[in-house]
């Protein structure tokens, strides 16, 4: 009889303890979304770093002198300078 009641208090106790090993709040299955998880934040930190050293690059060329203060007017305010000829192409 005292066998029975520490066989079944043993499996009770195994079962509890592996399926808080693998489905809980700190087993496998927590650990593979959390590893997921870490892996896409990761990726989103590289294109933002490199997205950080384009600007960081684009500000010391500004710092630089008026030719990339003048191309980026160009570029962003469609600026013509004296003696050219400016042509818009319409698609019809």
């Amino acid at each position: 009889m005292m066998l029975r009641i520490f066989l079944g208090i043993f499996l009770c106790s195994t079962m509890y303890f592996s399926f808080q090993a693998f489905w809980g709040d700190q087993g496998m299955k927590r650990e593979e979304e959390l590893a997921k998880q870490i892996e896409y934040q990761e990726q989103i930190n590289k294109r933002l770093k490199v997205r950080n050293e384009a600007l960081r690059a684009q500000i010391k060329d500004l710092r630089k002198g008026e030719d990339a203060v003048e191309e980026h007017v160009r570029a962003e305010l469609q600026y013509i300078k004296d003696g050219e000829v400016f042509y818009r192409i319409v698609e019809k």
